[in-house]
């Protein structure tokens, strides 16, 4: 099965590349949301990490279940980290805070949740993220993780102003960038029983918005790719009830940043062991003939909500010479959260207040 779609015109989101504004916004919806994400790819294209620090966690039951209709809406703020291997995840855990844990600042880049955090730092080779993690994964054991994301190519929209009247903002802060650090897995009496180093490239974003997540986001497959000249971040996204999906590309190449409208078409579609159906074969075509070409290989990460994989991609540009690179794509599917039993099953792979999950 093959589906061709065209893009009529910009999408509803705002898109920015600017460190100044990564801060935390304080939004002020009842079910608005703010997430800082992190991912690198090693350099050998077998490991991978993905760090999300998230204000008001919308995979979570609690952020499904109705709002109050007077006082502040409560949030729930929480941690993800992943560590795969191979195609294998190796650490998955997810850990939900109360809203006092959560603390960060509308006029510097910085945030914690419990024991972990990230802020900027500049040092005389570079500046970029620190990025600490210290959470529980099984009763009596903690993973603690320290990260360096060096930024290479950051901030290139630095000082546009990002729009007040927005339905989605994404802020591509650093797009590409050398990252280093290493994963402990903490016993119980406190002797490291696993230690990794980690040595890659990676990339940073911040997506946020002010409306429910079920009305901001109907579908959303995206991705990205480290080529030895550009850095490529796709996206194909559907609002909710609607089927004109739209799409694009964003080229990242000698220090600027190109945002193009796309034609794509989706191939081989797969359904995930939690029901998520999705495609594995991926085609996008800017109007000035910049090609994307993504094939899927075995998921690293799913659940009722999303399902993360290794890709390969081609880019071609144009010169006509192909580019492949090993990537990271996701394919998000927020609407099953309004499901009982999802969200009930999801539960149990949360970590909450401190203690891990009961899977």
């Amino acid at each position: 099965m093959s589906e061709l779609l065209t893009l009529p015109g910009r999408l509803a989101d705002t898109f920015s590349s600017s460190v100044s504004d990564d801060v935390w916004h304080d939004q002020s919806g009842p079910k608005a949301f703010e997430s800082w994400y992190f991912d690198a790819l090693s350099d050998d294209g077998k490991e991978s990490v993905v760090i999300i620090f998230t204000d008001n966690y919308v995979l979570s039951p609690r952020y499904a279940a109705e709002t109050p209709t007077s006082g502040r809406p409560e949030r729930f703020p929480a941690v993800t980290f992943i560590y795969s291997s191979k195609g294998r995840t190796v650490f998955r855990t997810v850990n939900e805070f109360p809203a006092r844990k959560f603390r960060s600042n509308t006029g510097f880049v910085e945030c914690s949740i419990g024991d972990s955090g990230f802020h900027v730092d500049a040092a005389s080779y570079g500046s970029g993220y620190l990025v600490n993690i210290d959470v529980p994964v099984i009763p009596g054991r903690r993973l603690k993780a320290t990260f360096e994301w060096l930024s290479i190519e950051a901030d290139l929209l630095a000082g546009a102003e990002v729009p007040k009247d927005f339905k989605n903002s994404w802020n591509i802060v650093a797009p590409r960038s050398d990252v280093t650090g290493r994963i402990e897995l903490i016993g119980r009496r406190g002797h490291i029983r696993k230690l990794i180093h980690f040595r890659g490239t990676g990339y940073h974003d911040h997506f946020r918005s002010e409306l429910p997540v079920h009305e901001t986001i109907g579908c959303r497959q995206w991705g990205r790719a480290h080529f030895i000249d550009a850095t490529a971040i796709y996206c194909i996204e559907n609002s909710p009830g609607r089927f004109d999906a739209k799409a694009r590309i964003f080229l990242v190449r000698n220090g600027a940043i190109f945002e193009k409208t796309a034609k794509f078409e989706t191939q081989r579609f797969r359904r995930d062991r939690f029901g998520i159906k999705y495609p594995t074969r991926l085609s996008l075509v800017t109007d000035d003939n910049i090609r994307l070409r993504i094939k899927q290989l075995k998921p690293f990460d799913s659940t009722f909500f999303d399902v993360r994989s290794f890709s390969e991609m081609t880019l071609m540009l144009r010169d006509g010479r192909p580019r492949k690179a090993i990537g990271l794509t996701e394919f998000l599917a927020p609407k099953n959260i309004k499901y009982r039993l999802f969200r009930w099953f999801s539960d149990l792979k949360i970590g909450r207040e401190g203690r891990g999950s009961a899977l």
